[in-house]
């Protein structure tokens, strides 16, 4: 339940980012990369990634780090062809599962399919909409109803375990994560909690 939450505040913080169409250095889209804000494209190792003495950056090893702080960039319209190409991909995955947006654990799913389709949407007037962006439209409204039946989940959870939020405030300023069998009467471990091992819809990791 605690991962739950943490997926769905971290969609909260994306959304209004990704609608100005600027994305972040080493921003992550599963099925699609790690964008290198300075190439203004998404490549298969996080920016700054170290290997062998070497560093990856925009796109290539090199034998020095890149510059920290790297600002905020618009994909190019071939990043944003890549991107639309994944979102096509995971809705022909969501629709082959049982239970369509529910399925999909881990964050590649409908969470996934969100962050793609509001990234696009930011960057309509940069590159030529497909059949991917044009069908995940119709689907958006459904992708976002889930995320709202998962946020009354936690709510509800929250508010019948009072010991709940005390975990992941402690979670928030240690760094380290809310797991399954921490104490919380009826909470984790038990059948009121079983999404922290998967079964919360397109958020939880099975972790």
């Amino acid at each position: 339940m605690a991962e739950t939450q943490k997926r769905i505040e971290a969609l909260d913080s994306q959304k209004a980012k990704l609608a100005t169409g600027m994305v972040l250095n080493n921003f992550h889209l599963e099925g699609v990369g790690y964008y290198h804000a300075a190439a203004r494209d998404f490549f298969p190792h996080p920016y700054g990634f170290e290997q062998d003495g070497k560093w990856y950056v925009n796109g290539v090893w090199q034998a020095r780090p890149g510059p920290d702080g790297v600002a905020d960039s618009r994909p190019t319209p071939e990043a944003l062809k890549k991107v639309e190409a994944a979102l096509e991909k995971e809705q022909q995955l969501l629709a082959g599962q049982s239970g369509g947006a529910r399925s999909s654990g881990g964050g590649f799913g409908m969470g996934n399919a969100l962050l793609m389709y509001w990234m696009l949407s930011g960057n309509r007037g940069f590159f030529s909409p497909g059949n991917g962006f044009r069908q995940a439209s119709t689907q958006v409204p459904q992708w976002q109803g889930n995320v709202e039946s998962q946020r009354s989940a936690v709510a509800s959870h929250a508010a019948a375990n009072p010991g709940y939020q005390r975990l992941v405030n402690q979670s928030r300023a240690s760094g380290q994560p809310v797991v399954s069998g921490q104490s919380v009467r009826g909470g984790f471990g038990s059948s009121a909690s079983r999404s922290s091992g998967g079964g919360s819809g397109g958020f939880s990791s099975g972790s």
